[in-house]
């Protein structure tokens, strides 16, 4: 019987460390292969809570600066508004929107269905505007696109089912204000799938009325023009408040012509938000018969992040549902929880509340305004003079006419700086034949929009909580427009911030009114000298604009060359910059033809306008004797240099011709050099800045001192050596070699001394005398 050995399993080697790490790298470059198409935030197994909040946090509050926004610094306009309790409730209600969407169907449906039909109820109840279906919506002029979705399906029975063979044979046409914003219309036909021509623009008011209230007699006439072309009117956009200046249409007006043709009334303006008080105004209370309003609830109360809303009067379920007013969804109920929750937390004595108080801010500001003479209101209508009471029949009219008509002020403020309207002149009404013509009439207006332009800017610079636009007004030019219904609430502005705006206007205006005053006068100042010249800067919020001229160019306006140019900018670039060292108040200016100019800035009532003009022209004057000296001074150099140049080639020639040729090549002139050296020395020439004068150094190197044009030596050398005698006192560079061994030969005959030879003179006595054998220096 054989017995096999019993064999032990082992377990299989284990990979070395090495193996395992390359393996990992391995799986990792392939994971990168794979994942090369995604984005590096995104790749990975994602990021914690507290990893997702620090980028939201980088978003929102820092920014990326530098070229290669490597460079992170700190958004400082990121600042989030402190908000209220009900501004936080509805900033909840968006969380809550988004975790009920997680329950059961029916919860769900039973849920939303009861927030959508109390929010109906609610709006159509606060606003009075009866039977009517609110549509929520993100975008501004959406609800009014879907409204004219149902107006056409309104006016044409088998749009539904024929599209736009039912448009063909009586195109539509819907009826914009002027006064809307630009591209409103094209917008409207964009999205109903509608030629531009559908949309025709309605002028404003241009004879009578506010300027920017629809002409309701031209619209009248468009009407007509249109049926009788076959077309078909079917929307008409009207305005409780323009967005602008917030006029409002006649509203009554607009209702009845759009009753006689079939025409659907849609109304919009912030003026909508006084339908909720408890009194509305006359002028609005017309909008309640229209057939559509828009409503923006989210700046009239101050609440973040709620939807606009679109209220219209439901007459036919179905073609509601067609033009996909209604839905079905509860997900899309659920949009109108934060309003739900909002309208809970303020109840409507919270809304009339914050209405009320933004209106009264406004009203604050007109009457503010109202005492500035110098200040234009563009918003504030003119109201008709009261008749004479004559009878007691005109004094019951009265008093019932009070009763029945109640208005507030408009809840936009728009006005501009002018000139004094109560200053003396020619006053012209406006129906009146005659018509002053004023060549400075179109310039005044640019020069006054940009004084508008820089009070705007001060005043939002020291009154934040008091937000203003600039706005263009047709007529009007540039204008300030606060509208508190659209910003108080958000911002928290008091009447305290108003009156603080208001106390910064004034100082404000007293710099602009001194400024337009003295612009006359420096007009005339300026005039009065050669050298300055007016440069017309309209869009310069300031004194004006001189640019000087030298005396050279005075009388050549119309006539300089580029150069000039470039000289007269040369010379007014360093007269601003001398001008800025004694005030800041001057600046570099550009003409239309190119030219340099000095800035005047804003004066004050006390600033000495011909005093400032003066030292404009006494530093110019400097400037321009300084720019002569430089020019002078330029001039001699280049003279100088062109000399010195003549003198090396005639020196190299010299010099080519008492040498000879060979010693010029580089190998055979070392031999020479070697058998027979040549005596070197130092040669070179000073130019002298005051003559004008080349002069040659060899008496510098040869005597170690400077000689001076008239014989005195440089003050570095106090003594004079003496080299076989005294040099004679008046040794020039125009003294010749000749002329000095003569002097000197004279010198040593009267001394007694033996005859000097050229041994015993200086070398430049024998260099004197080697050029006069070879002819090369003229005596």
């Amino acid at each position: 019987m054989t017995t096999t050995p019993a064999t032990s399993s082992a377990p299989p080697p284990s990979p070395s460390p090495s193996t395992s790490d390359m393996e990992a790298e391995r799986k990792q470059r392939f994971r990168k292969i794979l994942q090369s198409h995604i984005p590096e935030a995104l790749q990975g197994g994602g990021k914690k809570e507290e990893d997702v909040m620090q980028l939201v946090d980088q978003l929102i509050f820092y920014e990326e600066v530098g070229d290669g926004k490597d460079e992170v610094q700190i958004n400082e306009q990121a600042q989030l508004q402190e908000l209220d309790e009900t501004g936080r409730l509805t900033v909840t209600a968006h969380s809550l929107a988004a975790h009920f969407s997680t329950l059961e169907p029916t919860a769900l449906d039973r849920a939303a269905s009861k927030l959508d039909s109390d929010c109906k109820l609610w709006l159509s109840r606060l606003f009075r505007f009866k039977d009517s279906v609110p549509v929520y919506h993100d975008k501004r002029y959406e609800g009014l696109a879907k409204i004219g979705q149902l107006a056409l399906y309104t006016r044409y029975p088998k749009y539904a089912t024929e599209g736009f063979e039912a448009l063909y044979s009586r195109p539509p046409v819907i009826y914009v204000s002027a006064a809307a914003p630009p591209g409103l219309g094209q917008y409207l036909c964009q999205q109903l799938g509608l030629p531009r021509s559908c949309c025709c623009l309605v002028p404003c008011n241009t004879m009578f009325g506010a300027s920017s209230k629809m002409d309701v007699a031209m619209l009248e006439k468009l009407i007509e023009d249109d049926i009788a072309s076959a077309k078909t009117p079917v929307l008409l956009v009207a305005y409780a408040g323009t967005p602008i200046v917030g006029h409002v249409d006649n509203l009554n007006r607009l209702q009845e012509i759009s009753k006689a043709n079939n025409i659907w009334l849609h109304v919009e303006g912030n003026n909508l938000a006084t339908l909720t008080m408890f009194s509305i105004p006359t002028s609005v209370e017309s909008a309640l018969s229209g057939d559509s309003i828009t409503l923006d609830l989210s700046r009239w109360l101050g609440v973040p992040s709620l939807p606009y809303i679109t209220l219209f009067k439901d007459s036919d379920q179905a073609l509601t549902e067609a033009a996909g007013l209604t839905t079905v969804d509860a997900r899309l109920q659920l949009k109108c929880l934060p309003l739900w929750m909002c309208l809970q937390s303020l109840g409507h004595e919270g809304m009339v509340e914050r209405i009320k108080a933004s209106s009264d801010l406004a009203k604050i500001l007109f009457e503010q305004l109202d005492k500035l003479s110098t200040i234009k209101q563009i918003s504030r209508e003119k109201r008709k003079p009261d008749r004479e009471v004559r009878n007691v029949k005109d004094l019951i009219s009265k008093a019932i006419s009070a009763l029945l008509v109640f208005e507030i002020v408009t809840p936009t403020v728009v006005f501009k700086y002018a000139e004094d309207s109560t200053a003396p002149g020619a006053v012209v009404a406006p129906y009146s034949s005659i018509r002053v013509e004023d060549s400075n009439q179109e310039k005044d207006a640019v020069y006054f929009d940009a004084l508008n332009t820089w009070l705007a800017e001060a005043l939002q610079a020291s009154n934040p909580r008091v937000p203003i636009d600039l706005v263009e007004v047709d007529k009007e030019g540039v204008c300030i427009r606060y509208s508190p219904l659209e910003s108080a609430q958000i911002r928290g502005t008091t009447k305290e911030d108003v009156e603080q705006f208001v106390e910064s206007l004034q100082s404000n205006l007293s710099v602009l009114n001194a400024t337009t005053v003295q612009r006359k006068k420096f007009r005339s100042i300026v005039t009065s000298h050669e050298n300055l010249r007016l440069i017309d800067l309209d869009s310069w919020a300031g004194l004006g604009a001189v640019s000087y001229f030298p005396e050279t160019h005075c009388g050549k306006e119309g006539e300089l060359t580029d150069k000039e140019k470039v000289e007269i900018n040369n010379l007014n670039s360093e007269l601003v910059h001398k001008l800025k060292a004694q005030d800041t108040a001057f600046s570099t200016g550009l003409s239309q033809d190119g030219i340099v100019c000095v800035r005047f800035g804003l004066v004050t009532s006390d600033t000495d306008v011909e005093e400032l003009v003066s030292l404009v022209y006494g530093t110019g004057k400097e400037v321009e004797e300084s720019s002569k000296f430089l020019e002078t001074m330029s001039e001699v150099i280049r003279k100088g240099i062109q000399e010195a140049n003549k003198e090396l080639e005639k020196e190299n020639t010299e010099k080519l011709m008492h040498e000879g040729v060979l010693r010029q090549v580089p190998v055979v002139s070392s031999l020479l050099n070697w058998f027979s050296p040549t005596k070197e020395q130092v040669k070179g020439r000073t130019f002298n800045l005051t003559s004008g004068k080349i002069i040659p150094t060899v008496d510098t190197y040869k005597y170690h001192m400077q000689l001076q044009e008239d014989g005195s030596q440089s003050p570095s050398s106090p003594t004079t050596p003496k080299m076989n005698g005294d040099l004679p006192a008046a040794v020039t560079d125009s003294t010749s070699a000749a002329e000095v061994k003569a002097k000197l030969a004279t010198q040593s005959s009267e001394s007694s001394l033996p005859p000097a030879t050229s041994e015993d003179l200086p070398d430049v006595v024998a260099e004197g005398q080697a050029a006069e054998e070879s002819g090369a220096v003229a005596t």
